[in-house]
């Protein structure tokens, strides 16, 4: 098995609601040399069940569906740790602050190994 040992690899993840801005997020991530990254299609738990048909539930989740975006997208990297900071500074140069609603989350967790990671 050709399993790589940590090596301060931390797997970053961001929710981005402003789907908007997607092109010019990851564009500016290979302007910082953040090269490799996964996007997917995502839908958050409230628009989900927004989609319900029973009233009760639609008027118990509609305080919380504050967003125009019906999907989002959840963009994945691995990186090495001392690329985390710089690609908190770029989402928050793009995104704008991500304490203001219907912008998105990012965070981050170490890996254990990675494999087929170059």
């Amino acid at each position: 098995m050709s399993e790589k040992k940590n090596d301060n690899k931390i797997l970053v993840i961001m929710i981005l609601n402003k789907t908007e801005l997607l092109d010019e997020l990851l564009l500016e991530f290979t302007n910082v040399g953040i090269d490799s990254a996964t996007v997917l299609n995502s839908v958050g738990m409230a628009q989900q069940l927004s989609s319900l048909e029973d009233t009760r539930i639609i008027s118990t989740i509609r305080p919380f569906i504050t967003s125009d975006h019906s999907e989002n997208k959840m963009i994945f990297t691995i990186v090495d740790e001392s690329q985390v900071e710089t690609i908190r500074k770029v989402v928050n140069d793009v995104i704008g602050d991500l304490s203001n609603p219907d912008t998105g989350v990012l965070f981050a967790v170490p890996t254990l190994f990675t494999e087929g990671f170059h």
